[in-house]
This record gives structure tokens, sequence and C-alpha cells, in this order.
């Protein structure tokens, strides 16, 4: 059994995983030094025609762009699943992707794609103009990169024509209490009764957020965007 895990099973049978995180966050921190020093990502990032990272599950989605079959993006048993819709305009065709995890029982999203190039495997033909979509705080296909600088302002990594930023960063138990509305001190309570039931072993107030942000360019003009989050809890 790897190390890190232990043989206990939640409600549904699957094996729980401690966290990793909280006896390597230093090790890991130093991995995205420069990351944690940037401004924060803005929430707004994280939610485009009001699906949001974290809240939207992916029944929802397809309440509002169509059925789609739900596939697993790699072969292998429990990893990500998605669905992929696209839509053909004067200006090509464009392509929008939401995915979920076991971070978010494969239920809730945890990551989407907007982008003019083909993914791989297969993607519904859905009525809403994927080019006019953009996140809360206005990142859009066609966007310039001064634009897409200003709306993200934090250090991205180059990788050809990719920017690419990651971060792993820990929230503590009662800002994510606030932020899903649990402000009061009862509410708080279960907050964090309900990880330390989760990982009985570790001394648990805090989340662990991990981010991944990858925007491609083409001509100066934005033509891929992805952003991912998960949240331990």
């Amino acid at each position: 059994m790897p190390s890190g895990y232990s043989d206990r099973r939640n409600g549904e049978g699957y094996p729980m995983k401690r966290s990793p995180y909280l006896k390597t966050i230093i090790v890991v921190s130093s991995l995205f030094a420069s990351a944690s020093l940037a401004t924060e990502i803005p929430l707004k990032t994280f939610s485009i025609n009001n699906v949001t990272i974290g809240i939207t599950t992916l029944a929802e989605v397809q309440k509002t762009y169509g059925a789609a079959k739900v596939s697993r993006i790699k072969s292998e048993d429990g990893s990500d699943v998605r669905v992929c819709y696209t839509h053909s305009s004067q200006n090509g065709a464009s392509y929008l992707l939401f995915e979920s995890g076991p971070m978010g029982e494969f239920k809730k999203i945890t990551g989407f794609r907007i982008s003019m190039l083909r993914p791989i495997g297969n993607c519904v033909a859905t009525k809403i103009d994927i080019n006019t979509l953009e996140t809360s705080n206005g990142i859009r296909l066609g966007q310039y990169l001064e634009d897409f600088r200003k709306t993200i302002p934090v250090e991205f990594k180059r990788s050809g024509s990719e920017l690419i930023y990651q971060s792993v960063n820990q929230r503590a138990a009662d800002y994510e209490a606030a932020r899903r509305q649990a402000t009061t001190p009862e509410d708080l309570k279960k907050e964090i009764e309900k990880l330390r039931a989760k990982w009985p072993d570790e001394k648990l107030n805090s989340f662990d957020v991990t981010t991944t942000l990858r925007a491609k360019f083409k001509a100066g003009q934005l033509i891929d965007f992805y952003a991912h989050k998960i949240e331990s809890n």
C-alpha cells in the first residue's frame, strides 16, 4: 500500500486518503515559490457562463449546454471525467470542456477549458456560441495577451506559446467555511469536525488548494484557456 494511504473506507466503499500535503507543505510550497508570492488568482477566474468550479455539477452543465456523454480523460480507472461541446460559427469551430475528478466526487466541476483547438475525443454540438463566452473576470477566446495579463495579475511560466501557472496553497478552514456561506461559529465547528472525521489522525484546520491555469496564444491572441482547482475537504 502506498505511503500516505490508510485502509479506511468511506460510506461508498472507496478507500479514504489521508492528506499528504500536511506533512510536505513546506517542500511543495518551495516548488511553487514564485506562484505563492504572486497576487492571488481572482475567484471569478473559475466561473464561466454561470458554471463555477467546485459548485456546479456535470448534470447542471448538461441542462445548459445539452446532453453529452461523460467519458474518462484517460483510460485508467479513477481518472477524471469530462463532457465536451462544440459550436461552429463564421469565426470557425470552438470547444468547451468541463471535467470532474475524485475531489469533485466525479460530479462537481473541477476544471474547464475553452479552446479553438480541437480536443481528442467526441464533442457534442451546442447552440450556445462558445466564442462569445468569457469567465466572470473577462477571459475569452481571441483576447490579446496584454489584456489577459491584466485579467490575471500573477506570474506565469512560459513554455513555447503556452503560459502556465501552478500553485499549492493552504486555506484556513474558517476562510472556506465563509466562502460556503457557513459563517457562524456553529457552522465553522461543523466544518472542522467534518475534516477531522475524514482524517482523524491529522491536526487539520485548513484546506489544501491546488490550482492550475494554462493559456495558449497565436499571433498574440488567446486560442486555448484551461482552469483547474481542487480543494481537500
